[in-house]
């Protein structure tokens, strides 16, 4: 009953479907958009300004001149007209499926219902019935003075439902276990970045961290959790987890360590690797060489045979993979073979894998592995 009422509620004045938006700006003007005066949220009829939704009739068709259809959004007078306008940067709040629509003052906030349906309200207190997820701002920029962008739950900006849907609104701070949502650096404050939408330390280097801190790569991934961030050391003096120092030469590593690129692309003591970032790399282990508790792994992220702590069943962690002699080292990821990479990398380093389909069968080949 709730979807029946969201859906009626959106074609009798909200948006369904994309909220066309249009910025009133020239290339050969610079002076700043103006104001909507047909109404709060009523779409412009005139050209090059604020359109309805495809398939709409203009102000009295199917959309109608509620919040769903907000104004003209006013410009920088100084902004360079030949520069592309960022919505988002002008505090716009991103709305539906798509990324194609924008909620604007004075309805700046993105209501999302079942089916993709969504509106723009003044505020998530105005969402129709059966909204699940209501976004009212993007970052700072929609946002009052002294106030940042804070998102809670999962998805993204418009997200739909499930079972953890996604809010943001304008706080003063933003409380344990929410985000920070930005645009640029500036908003996040000082020693921090904004990373991928939201403010995150800025990564370490070699040489930022404190006394008794290293510098230790996070698990992989582009996500705000994973830059370099300095930790306590963990067994040995050693980044905790398996996680690789970073460094700039071989002094800042571990004894019989030298400063290399993440992936092996390149030679040591902090030189080439086409720009890959340096970590410190302990040389090649064999099967046979590493302490009790760790095996010998490669791939999944590690370029070098290396020395991991080992699954509860004795195998690698991840997706890397164990160093290999015989098929007999391959037992504890059963359905492996020692073999070298199929597609000729890695140098011809023996490994534990998945054998290729016999010839014939329609099975899928293992997917490219440089290590």
């Amino acid at each position: 009953m709730k979807h029946e009422t969201f859906l009626r509620r959106l074609a009798t004045g909200l948006s369904f479907g994309v909220v066309g938006i249009a910025i009133a700006c020239s290339s050969d003007d610079d002076e700043p958009a103006a104001a909507n005066t047909a109404g709060a949220g009523a779409p412009s009829t005139e050209s090059g300004s604020l359109q309805p939704a495809p398939g709409a009739g203009g102000a009295e068709g199917p959309i109608g001149t509620s919040e769903g259809n907000p104004g003209v959004i006013a410009l920088d007078p100084n902004r360079d007209p030949k520069a592309p306008n960022d919505l988002l940067a002008s505090g716009a709040v991103a709305c539906g499926p798509g990324g194609n629509s924008y909620c604007v003052a004075p309805n700046l906030t993105c209501c999302a219902g079942p089916m993709n349906a969504f509106s723009c309200a003044a505020d998530p207190a105005q969402c129709p019935d059966g909204t699940v997820s209501s976004t009212a701002c993007s970052s700072a920029a929609s946002c009052g003075a002294d106030q940042i962008c804070c998102r809670a739950g999962g998805g993204g900006f418009g997200g739909g439902g499930g079972g953890n849907p996604v809010t943001t609104t304008c706080e003063a701070s933003c409380a344990a276990g929410t985000q920070q949502i930005c645009v640029d650096d500036a908003e996040c404050g000082a020693d921090n970045v904004c990373n991928n939408g939201v403010c995150a330390p800025a990564p370490c280097t070699a040489t930022s961290c404190a006394a008794g801190e290293l510098c230790c790569r996070g698990q992989g991934g582009g996500g705000p959790g994973n830059a370099p961030a300095c930790v306590a050391p963990g067994d040995g003096g050693l980044c905790p987890d398996n996680r690789r120092q970073v460094c700039d030469d071989d002094t800042q590593c571990p004894d019989g360590n030298t400063c290399a690129p993440l992936f092996g692309g390149g030679g040591g003591g902090g030189g080439g690797g086409g720009g890959a970032a340096l970590v410190c790399t302990p040389p090649p282990c064999t099967p046979t060489s590493c302490d009790a508790g760790q095996v010998c792994c490669v791939g999944g992220g590690i370029g070098t045979p290396t020395c991991s702590t080992a699954s509860d069943t004795g195998a690698c962690a991840g997706n890397s993979r164990l160093v290999c002699i015989t098929d007999a080292e391959c037992a504890p990821t059963p359905g492996t073979e020692c073999l070298p990479n199929p597609n000729g990398g890695g140098g011809g380093q023996l490994s534990c894998r998945v054998p290729p389909p016999p010839p014939g069968d329609a099975g899928v080949e293992e997917a490219a592995d440089a290590g």
